[in-house]
């Protein structure tokens, strides 16, 4: 029989678990957003940033911390490569969307299959023993996991929000996201944007992936399942809103988790599948919000540019608009 406290700590740990998954979308979105890519070398990224993450605390013995230092070095250059060698060498040859997606799965599938052949087919974790010291809050479990994790997810999307709201190359970002032409002959590079971009989603996905390998077990293909999650909650978050892909991510996560309440945890991976399909044939441009409280949504979540706002993307923003 389910009890309130039962609830309350299925709900606490599938939340706190979200965070990592938040990351993941944010970074797809953002680059869905800004680059206009559907980047499924995200997965390669992430397989990069945790295994450098093991590599340094695991193998190599040295503290955590080095080991996020590592996972965000690693998942920065990865996705810095990934822009410099591969997507901008495909726009140079005016590639079709179909092989950017085919080039996108070439890589994700050939850096999982490095990564086995280097550090094998077994489930591994970035430090030695996943068990996390607990404390009592009521009649709720918290690890000393869960808050770092939550904190982490948050002050990464506050430092987003901020970079994009009032740095110069944040609003450069907006406005190519808006109309990449236009922003061009404003003066704006756009090769120097999406790789700023593409770094960002490299830095983001590290901070998840060393939340992620720190509390469960990962192979070279449990990325691939991560991505996937990642793409559903952009499309049914709304495809270009980086923040909707965000707060669908918590929303999705705390179901899945605490669907163990209602079914075998076998049949949780299962429900990734089932999200996916849903987002595909029902929402392919996002859930909508009633028109009022959507015009809200935007105003609180948005990071549109104000034409108002000096500086190059302010103005190529307000013309594009116009």
């Amino acid at each position: 029989m389910l009890t309130f406290d039962t609830i309350a700590q299925v709900l606490w740990t599938s939340f706190a678990t979200s965070s990592y998954l938040v990351l993941f979308a944010v970074a797809f979105a953002l680059v869905l957003k800004v680059n206009q890519i559907f980047n499924f070398a995200q997965a390669a990224v992430m397989t990069v940033a945790f295994y450098a993450a093991h590599a340094v605390v695991s193998m190599a013995k040295l503290p955590g911390i080095a080991g996020f230092v590592a996972a965000l070095g690693s998942a920065a250059l990865a996705a810095a490569c990934l822009e410099i060698f591969g997507f901008r060498s495909l726009r140079r040859r005016r590639a079709s969307q179909m092989f950017v997606f085919i080039f996108t799965l070439i890589v994700s599938e050939l850096v999982a299959y490095m990564a086995m052949l280097i550090f094998g087919t077994w489930p591994t974790t970035i430090f030695p023993s996943l068990f996390w010291p607990v404390s009592l809050v009521g009649t709720i479990a918290v690890s000393a996991w869960d808050l770092p994790a939550i904190g982490g997810m948050a002050g990464s999307l506050a430092l987003l929000f901020l970079f994009l709201r009032y740095s110069q190359s944040g609003r450069f970002m907006v406005a190519v996201a808006d109309n990449p032409d236009l922003a061009e002959l404003y003066g704006i590079e756009k090769n120097r944007i999406y790789l700023i971009a593409m770094v960002i989603a490299g830095l983001l996905i590290g901070v998840g992936m060393f939340l992620y390998g720190s509390r469960a077990q990962v192979q070279a293909t449990t990325s691939i399942e991560l991505m996937l999650f990642a793409i559903a909650a952009t499309i049914i978050g709304g495809i270009g809103n980086v923040w909707g892909a965000a707060i669908t991510a918590v929303v999705l996560g705390v179901v899945q988790n605490g669907s163990v309440l209602f079914i075998p945890s076998e049949w949780q991976g299962f429900l990734l599948y089932v999200f996916l399909f849903l987002a595909i044939v029902f929402f392919p441009k996002g859930v909508k919000l009633p028109e009022r409280r959507r015009g809200l949504a935007r105003k609180v979540a948005s990071v549109d540019l104000d034409p108002t706002v000096p500086g190059a993307g302010g103005k190529a923003a307000a013309a594009g608009e116009g």
